[in-house]
């Protein structure tokens, strides 16, 4: 089979897959079920991640002496009606928990790698790196739908006035990032590598580059609109005042115009057709290379605000898409250019596996934006998508702006 008729087929099952995981199962009641020592983790709960859940052991309201699991307590949330079991989800692997192309990509030595992310995208800028792909001008021509929005502490790219290392400031909501907050309960059925990857083990986050706006609004002007924290219902770990990168990653294999288009982890999005096609990292890599495929990130640096009338804001951005995409109006001064994935566990030193594969369109500028407007973000991840994306409603640590040796060069399209 040609390689442009296996990407063709991956993308036919990919939709047959995700048409049966939506219309297999049916209506069928959930009891007063509840988790073992925490009454409040109900079906409810259950349901936002059945796939690891169903297992968890509990009680059913009523009858403290007989232990049921989930999928016993819960079948209508467990997918378990009138005896069809509802399909897994299609971007991973059920025995895995995840995309088994991702153990083909680790980190490599940074003297192995291919061009790496994130460079400094500042006008005029210089990568020593010649990737053997170009990048993808426009995402959307090319097929590729946004599989995952997440955030980074800081910035990770580099852009001269406007976020660099410069612009270090002290802010109390920087503690938060010297440990991590989730519970054990949030750690209920996963494996010792999943935990490791959400970052949920203890430790600290790297803090990324402040935006020059964030500097001057915490120096210059403390009791204005960075004065008040707000109230945070969906996101958690965010602070007024803080500098964060924002990424959506595209694929052209991702689960596009269904209910499994959004993904945790992003890499599971971003090689959703590659898993239910069972593509290998050999076949994978050639697709890649010959653009049959693409991969890209829109890469976009907010500093958080919290207005005394948000709705009069003009840091609220209600048309925003935000869940989709960067703020395009805003986005009026960018760079193109071929790297990797990021995260603070590559350095330059330690690199991505993903070197030179992936098209980012990064902004140059920093923006302000409403507190308000990130925690409706966060709501949208956490109900639109049939993944549980909650994981990514925290912050991630966030890579060293990598060197000029390791990077291609950006240029303005």
């Amino acid at each position: 089979m040609q390689l442009a008729q296996l990407v063709l087929a991956c993308a036919l099952g990919l939709a047959s897959a995700a048409s049966s995981s939506s219309s297999s199962g049916g209506d069928c009641d959930n009891y007063a079920w509840y988790k073992k020592g925490n009454p409040s983790k109900d079906c409810d709960w259950v349901a936002r991640y059945a796939e690891k859940r169903c297992s968890v052991k509990g009680y059913i309201e009523g009858d403290a002496d007989t232990k049921v699991t989930a999928e016993e307590g819960c079948p209508g949330a467990c997918g378990y009606c009138f005896g069809a079991k509802r399909a897994p989800a299609p971007c991973i692997d059920p025995d895995l928990g995840y995309a088994p192309l991702r153990d083909d990509l680790p980190n490599v030595p940074c003297a192995d790698a291919d061009a790496q992310s994130a460079y400094d995208v500042t006008e005029g800028s210089v990568g020593l790196m010649d990737p053997a792909l170009d990048p993808i001008p426009d995402y959307n021509a090319a097929g590729m739908c946004t599989v995952n929005v997440h955030w980074h502490i800081g910035a990770e790219h580099r852009s001269e006035g406007q976020y660099t290392e410069e612009y270090a400031f002290d802010h109390p909501g920087l503690a938060t990032y010297e440990r991590r907050l989730q519970s054990e309960d949030d750690l209920e059925g996963l494996t010792e590598a999943q935990k490791e990857e959400r970052k949920l083990a203890s430790g600290s986050l790297r803090v990324g580059h402040m935006c020059k706006n964030a500097y001057d609004l915490n120096n210059d002007d403390p009791d204005g609109i960075v004065a008040n924290e707000y109230d945070w219902q969906y996101c958690h770990d965010m602070h007024v005042g803080l500098t964060y990168e924002f990424h959506w990653p595209h694929s052209s294999i991702g689960a596009c115009q269904t209910e499994w288009q959004y993904q945790y982890h992003f890499l599971d999005g971003v090689l959703c057709g590659a898993t239910i096609g069972g593509l290998d990292i050999a076949t994978a890599a050639d697709a890649l290379m010959s653009r049959a495929v693409g991969i890209g990130v829109e890469g976009q640096v907010f500093t958080i605000v919290n207005s005394d009338d948000p709705s009069s804001s003009p840091y609220l951005r209600p048309t925003w898409d935000a869940l989709n995409s960067w703020d395009t109006e805003l986005a009026t001064d960018y760079a193109y250019y071929q790297g990797s994935t990021t995260g603070d566990a590559a350095d330059n030193e330690i690199c991505r596996g993903t070197g030179g594969l992936v098209t980012w369109h990064t902004d140059r500028e920093c923006h302000l934006v409403e507190a308000k407007t990130i925690d409706n973000l966060c709501r949208l991840m956490v109900v639109v998508s049939a993944d549980d994306m909650s994981p990514d409603t925290y912050p991630h640590g966030a890579r060293e702006t990598t060197t000029a040796e390791l990077s291609d060069t950006p240029y303005t399209p």
